[in-house]
């Protein structure tokens, strides 16, 4: 009887953890930049790439990188794996989102338990927030 009642609990913490980075999210969306803003950054930046290709060889300035720092190996490798961390569990909202969540509402009350405890794995001590934030 304990046993249920602890991983009621359990499971209840780990919902609420996760309605409040939903929120956060959602309220850190709201005050981002808007779509058009970031379409017209994209966009640029795709034309300035272009135009650095359409230049051909000895036709542009030869890029100088003799004083760059060198990759640090051991952040480098973090930073990937905490972004496979964060694209796993979009993957799961978006499981919702696929199967008809149409707010953010929607998302947390279909959320199982066994996405709960997936979750929890995937953070492994990383509060939800911060690691879908892009936050350390």
């Amino acid at each position: 009887m304990q046993r249920q009642a602890d991983d009621a609990h359990r499971i209840e913490r780990r919902a609420e953890l996760i309605e409040k980075g939903i929120e956060q999210l959602r309220r850190d969306l709201d005050d981002g930049p808007s779509k058009d803003k970031a379409l017209e950054r994209l966009q640029r930046d795709l034309r300035d790439l272009r135009d650095l290709r359409d230049v051909g060889p000895g036709e542009g300035e030869e890029a100088d990188f003799s004083d760059g720092a060198p990759i640090d190996c051991e952040n480098f490798a973090s930073e990937v794996e905490r972004l496979r961390k964060r694209l796993a569990i979009w993957e799961i909202f978006l499981r919702y989102v696929n199967e008809g969540a149409r707010t953010w509402p929607e998302v947390q009350s279909a959320v199982t338990p066994e996405d709960l405890d997936e979750i929890t794995r995937i953070c492994n001590g990383t509060p939800l927030r911060d690691l879908l934030l892009n936050l350390r």
